[in-house]
């Protein structure tokens, strides 16, 4: 099972930098030119909070060996230039548990919030499907 009592936990807010170099080298990773005006949008999709404290896998009770990944949504609101710095909410949105031939499956949606932190603009709103097979 899932921990159900953590649907609408929000995780406090953290800090991330856009690293110029990171970003760069994702961008020739894919076979894209790594010169650009902004920033990538999906650099940030890769730069999780594990080390800013929203590490969902053990909070879930997720092992990850019984994880899988039920997809990802993105709203992008507004380009990211390399000198911001983005505050980042986590929300667990909802948990839900479905029955299946083959056992239960429970299903978490969690939206992260990357708010540009200079002007507290909404730049992009990101929304991540994880599962957890019994």
């Amino acid at each position: 099972m899932m921990r159900m009592e953590m649907q609408g936990h929000v995780y406090p807010p953290y800090l991330l930098k856009i690293d110029e170099d990171l970003a760069k080298k994702f961008l020739r990773s894919m076979g894209l030119e790594s010169e650009s005006e902004n920033v990538p949008p999906t650099y940030l999709i890769f730069l999780r909070g594990e080390a800013h404290g929203v590490n969902l896998f053990t909070d879930l009770d997720i092992p990850r060996n019984r994880a899988l990944h039920g997809g990802q949504k993105y709203e992008w609101f507004s380009p990211i230039q390399w000198d911001d710095s983005m505050e980042v909410t986590a929300k667990v949105v909802t948990i839900t548990e479905k029955t299946t031939k083959s056992g239960p499956l429970w299903i978490a949606d969690v939206e992260y919030d990357y708010t540009r932190a200079a002007d507290g603009e909404l730049v992009l709103r990101e929304l991540t499907r994880i599962i957890k097979r019994s």
